[in-house]
């Protein structure tokens, strides 16, 4: 006989009648309030019914071991209450100083940040600042120049380290 948890979803991406849409939506949310961004979230069932939980957050003004810790402390109550589940696995990140920008989400997160970009019609890399992102385009600003591009033109794009610290119209 075969022991399985009760947590144990019967529906792929589903926890006692909670999708993990549902879940990130809410967790979302709760971070939100805290002042943070959620830039990733996954949850991981293991066969022995253990749970992986994995964030990746964000605050403009800095994320290091406070927000991943205030991150947490808002994460495990929310995912004990919702699951069921009294210990699971949490990890939480920063999404580095040198992140690949992937989501609509992240275009959103990292307004003011300085990046490197490449598109379809260019293999060098560029530089700039995301100064919008709306409906799908982001605003560049290169050169004093601002920049309308489709984020689908985009090949890669990744957040700039060497600009860290620079300050952005005297901010």
């Amino acid at each position: 006989m075969i022991f399985k948890p009760s947590f144990i979803p019967k529906n792929r991406g589903e926890w006692k009648g909670m999708t993990d849409k549902k879940l990130q939506e809410e967790i979302d949310a709760t971070l939100k309030a805290g002042g943070l961004d959620l830039l990733e979230f996954s949850l991981v069932r293991h066969k022995g019914g253990d749970l992986h939980v994995k964030a990746v957050i964000y605050r403009p003004e800095g994320t290091g071991t406070d927000e991943c810790t205030k991150a947490y402390r808002l994460i495990l109550p929310r995912i004990q209450m919702a699951l069921g589940v009294q210990d699971p696995y949490i990890e939480v990140y920063s999404p580095g100083i040198d992140r690949a920008i992937r989501t609509e989400r992240e275009w959103a997160a990292f307004k003011n940040r300085y990046i490197k970009f490449m598109t379809s019609e260019s293999n060098d890399w560029k530089k700039g600042r995301i100064v919008h992102f709306d409906n799908k385009k982001v605003q560049i600003e290169m050169d004093d120049t601002i920049l309308n591009i489709p984020i689908a033109s985009i090949i890669k794009a990744k957040l700039d380290s060497s600009r860290e610290g620079e300050k952005v119209h005297g901010i």
